[in-house]
């Protein structure tokens, strides 16, 4: 080959590598493990006439009440007291159910409810016409190891590399491994609840096929509590911190730093340098046939008061994400800073 053409090229290549370094730091390249943390808030999912017609029909339990609510199991502990301190404040009957997000998710789209409410950012799904998101804040994703276990902290990466298979030995992780027998398997344990949904599990890996072939899965909440205090050498999550808080298993599941950092530390979470996190979501109609005044107040009521919130539940208000930069379509929090 010409020795003028090999020099043409190589003059070429480096003159193009500066641009393709400033293409990379404008347009870096995704973490393909973590999934993302938000829906596009501008896909609305169509339906039928018949449907948009279609007003609230309450189930036989809440006829006769002024606000029908429908609550995720996470959320519910926190929000139950504030709706119940805006019913008599406002002496107006309200109904509250507490369910997971697929039956709370589902109940919306009957139009059983006046508000909804999730502990996953809403999906495409989750998104028909006049349906209309607020975010009352996020709470850290909690991960757990076994309370006899030496291990305190561990980088994100490695959480991520746990669960896809990479990591199979706690020996294998710096500053860890001396502290364990180099026989001791890493029990990963994963709660794949609502995959449709982003963020909450998500933020670790994107979808189930990710995760590696050792994991064991579980059904509830509980059991995930349950198999990590049960196991040594487990690795888990959660985002109810009711559970996390009960004394009974204060000694038996131990919650670790992620990137040197507490999920109880507000800050940490408000600022985005704690990367696992859930989302406070309720929904309100704002269609004429379906919309009530008084839901829309109670709402607004709990945005409000998102600080009188119990804080051994770690919620971070939205007011609080806004200082820190991240980003809001309305009420809704659709993007991290």
């Amino acid at each position: 080959m010409n020795s003028s053409f090999i020099r043409f090229g190589l003059c070429s290549l480096l003159l193009l590598f500066p641009a393709m370094n400033r293409a990379m730091a404008e347009h870096p390249v995704p973490n393909i493990l973590k999934g993302t943390a938000f829906s596009n808030p501008e896909e609305i999912t169509k339906q039928s006439e018949e449907w948009l017609q279609q007003p609230i029909r309450y189930q036989a339990r809440d006829q006769g009440v002024d606000v029908a609510l429908l609550l995720d199991q996470n959320i519910y502990p926190g929000l139950l007291p504030l709706v119940e301190n805006f019913a008599k404040e406002n002496n107006i009957k309200v109904s509250v159910r507490e369910g997971t997000c697929g039956p709370a998710a589902e109940g919306v789209m009957r139009k059983e409810v006046d508000i909804g409410g999730s502990c996953c950012p809403a999906a495409k799904i989750d998104r028909p016409p006049g349906l209309q998101w607020h975010t009352v804040g996020i709470s850290p994703m909690a991960i757990l190891v076994n309370g006899s276990d030496p291990v305190d902290r561990l980088t994100s990466e490695q959480v991520r590399d746990i669960f896809r298979g990479k990591l199979t030995r706690w020996s294998q992780i710096p500053k860890v491994g001396n502290k364990f027998s180099e026989e001791l398997l890493i029990r990963p344990i994963t709660r794949l609840h609502c995959k449709t949904r982003p963020g909450h599990w998500r933020l670790i890996l994107d979808n189930e096929e990710l995760f590696g072939p050792r994991i064991n899965e579980v059904g509830t909440i509980l059991d995930m509590v349950i198999s990590v205090a049960r196991n040594r050498g487990s690795l888990g999550y959660l985002e109810n911190w009711k559970i996390l808080n009960d004394p009974k298993y204060k000694d038996s599941v131990i919650i670790i730093n992620i990137d040197g950092y507490a999920p109880n530390d507000a800050n940490a979470v408000a600022s985005g340098h704690y990367p696992f996190y859930w989302v406070y979501n309720v929904s309100t109609w704002t269609s004429p046939n379906t919309q009530n005044p008084k839901a829309q107040q109670l709402v607004s009521y709990l945005m409000d008061h998102a600080d009188r919130i119990d804080p051994a539940l770690n919620l971070v208000p939205s007011t609080e994400l806004r200082k820190h930069g991240w980003k809001f379509k309305d009420d809704e929090l659709v993007g991290e800073p």
